[in-house]
C-alpha cells in the first residue's frame, strides 16, 4: 500500500491465475487474490472503513460510505484506487481464463465480495461496477461475433453454458440483495433479461425466464408502481419480440428470408429430417397429429361423424409416394427462427401463468398493469387462433417443408386463453378496493 504498487501486484497475481498450463498455480493465485480483500480492508492506509468515532458527525445517510483521508481524496477516489483493481481482477479471470474451475472460483469470489462489502460502496462506485464489470459479462449475447477472446466456437459455447449462466443467476441475486441501492438501474437489469430470453439457445432463454421470475419474487414487497410499469413494459417487449409474424409470409412465393446472407449456425439443421430440433429443443408448441390416431378410438358409426368433423384438418397426402420437399439451408434457418419464436412465446405464457398464480405477486401488482399484461395474452390468443384457422396457409407451409407435419399453435391458443380467463376471473371476484375499482375494465376484457 505504502509503495503504491497495490494495483500492479493484483495484475501479476491475475496473470498467474490465467496461466494455461498449471491449474494448481491458477487456483492458488485466485485464493491469494481472495485473501487480499480482508487485508486491504483492515489496512490503515486505505481508510476504507473508519472507526465509529470518525463517523460520529456524519449524517446517517452517509454512514455507509468511508471518510476520505487527509490527502483530500474523495470516497469515490478511494474505492476506485483500492476496490476497483480487486474486482477487476476477478472479472478478468472469469472473462478470459481458460480453466473452468478457475473461472468458477473467480466468479464466486467476485459476487461474494460484492455481497459482503457492497453495502459500503458509494452510489457512483456501484454505477461504475455495474457499467464496467457486471453488465459487460453478458455483452456476448448482443455482439457475439465481436467477442473475440474465445479460441473457437466450442470454447464460446462452453463459456456461455457454464460461466455466463451462473453469472446471470448471481447478478440477479445481487440485485435483489441490494435492491434499495440498485433499484435505479432496474431498466438495465430488465434489458439484460429480455436479451437472454430472446436467445435462440433454449437453455439461456429458460434461465433468463427463471431469473426474471426470481427478480420479481424476491423483490415483490419492495416493488412500487413505477417498478411494475417497467416490468410490464419488459413483458410487452418480450411478447412482441417472440410473436412469429413471419408465419403469415413464410409461405409466400418468392419471399426472401432476411437470414439468407448470415453465417450458417451449426446448431441449426440444414435438412428436413431434424427440422423440429433447434439447439437441442423439440418445440412443444407446434403440435401435430395424425387423423388416423383420432379415428382409432371410435366405433364405425362414430368414425363417419368424426371424419366429417376433422375433414378440414386432414392433410395426409393422397399418395404415400409423395416426397418431403427439398429445403435449402438458408430457408431451413429461416423456418427454424420462426419455430424458435413460437417456442419462446409459449415460454412467456407459461412465465406469466406461473408468476401470477403466486399470491404475493398477484396481490402487489397494480390492476392497471395487470390488465396491461392481460392484453398481451389476448393478443397472443388472437394471433394463434388466426393462424390455426388458416388451413390454406398451414397446408402451404407443410408442403414447402416448414415441418414434417402440418403446423399449428394449439398450445399457444389454449394456454394464453386459459391464463387470461383465470386471472381475469380472479380479479373480478377480488374484493380489495383497487380490484373493485377496476371491475368495469375487467368485465370489458372478460365478457367478450
Amino acid at each position: 500500500m505504502q509503495q503504491g504498487a497495490f494495483a500492479d501486484m493484483l495484475v501479476c497475481i491475475t496473470e498467474f491465475a490465467k496461466n494455461q498450463r498449471f491449474q494448481k498455480v491458477s487456483l492458488q493465485a485466485i485464493e491469494t487474490l481472495k485473501a487480499t480483500v480482508p487485508n486491504m480492508v483492515s489496512c490503515p492506509e486505505t481508510m476504507l472503513y473508519p472507526s465509529p468515532d470518525e463517523l460520529s458527525d456524519v449524517p446517517i445517510t452517509e454512514k455507509a460510505a468511508p471518510i476520505a483521508p487527509t490527502t483530500k481524496m474523495t470516497r469515490m477516489d478511494l474505492h476506485v484506487k483500492y476496490w476497483f483493481p480487486v474486482l477487476f481482477a476477478f472479472h478478468d479471470i472469469l472473462m478470459t481464463g481458460d480453466d473452468l474451475e478457475a473461472r468458477t472460483r473467480a466468479l464466486g469470489y467476485l459476487f461474494d465480495t460484492l455481497v459482503t462489502y457492497g453495502g459500503e460502496f458509494p452510489t457512483k462506485f456501484w454505477d461504475m461496477v455495474c457499467r464496467d464489470l457486471l453488465f459487460p459479462i453478458f455483452m456476448v449475447l448482443k455482439t457475439r461475433s465481436e467477442f473475440g477472446h474465445f479460441r473457437n466456437d466450442e470454447a464460446q459455447t462452453m463459456w456461455l453454458s457454464t460461466t455466463m449462466i451462473q453469472a446471470l443467476r448471481n447478478l440477479i441475486a445481487l440485485f435483489t440483495h441490494y435492491f434499495d441501492l440498485l433499484e435505479r438501474m432496474l431498466d438495465g437489469f430488465l434489458d439484460l433479461l429480455v436479451t437472454c430470453i430472446c436467445q435462440e439457445n433454449d437453455t439461456i432463454a429458460r434461465i433468463g425466464s427463471s431469473c426474471l421470475q426470481q427478480l420479481i419474487l424476491q423483490s415483490v414487497k419492495k416493488l412500487r408502481p413505477e417498478h411494475w410499469s417497467k416490468i410490464v413494459t419488459s413483458f410487452v417487449q418480450l411478447f412482441e419480440s417472440t410473436t412469429a409474424d413471419q408465419l403469415f409470409s413464410a409461405a409466400t412465393k418468392g419471399a426472401a428470408p432476411e437470414s439468407q446472407n448470415k453465417p450458417y449456425d451449426a446448431d441449426e439443421s440444414g435438412d428436413g429430417e431434424n427440422s423440429l430440433q433447434i439447439n437441442g429443443l423439440a418445440p412443444p408448441i407446434l403440435d401435430t397429429y395424425e387423423p388416423d390416431e383420432i379415428l382409432k378410438e371410435h366405433s364405425p358409426d362414430e368414425k363417419r361423424q368424426t371424419v366429417t368433423n376433422i375433414d378440414l384438418e386432414d392433410y395426409k397426402p393422397a399418395s404415400q409416394l409423395q416426397q418431403q420437399p427439398v429445403v435449402t439451408a438458408a430457408r431451413r434457418r429461416f423456418f427454424n427462427k420462426i419455430i424458435t419464436k413460437c417456442v419462446l412465446q409459449l415460454l412467456m405464457i407459461e412465465t406469466v401463468s406461473e408468476l401470477f398464480s403466486n399470491d404475493s405477486v398477484y396481490n402487489e401488482i397494480p390492476s392497471k398493469e395487470l390488465l396491461r399484461l392481460m392484453s398481451l395474452l389476448k393478443k397472443s390468443f388472437s394471433f394463434a387462433r388466426k393462424f390455426n384457422a388458416d388451413k390454406e396457409l398451414r397446408m402451404r407451409l407443410w408442403r414447402e417443408g416448414f415441418m414434417k407435419q402440418p403446423p399449428n399453435l394449439l398450445k399457444q391458443e389454449s394456454g394464453s386463453a386459459a391464463t387470461y380467463i383465470s386471472i381475469l376471473f380472479r380479479m373480478y371476484h377480488d374484493d380489495k378496493v383497487e380490484r373493485r375499482q377496476s371491475r368495469d375494465a375487467v368485465e370489458a376484457a372478460l365478457i367478450p
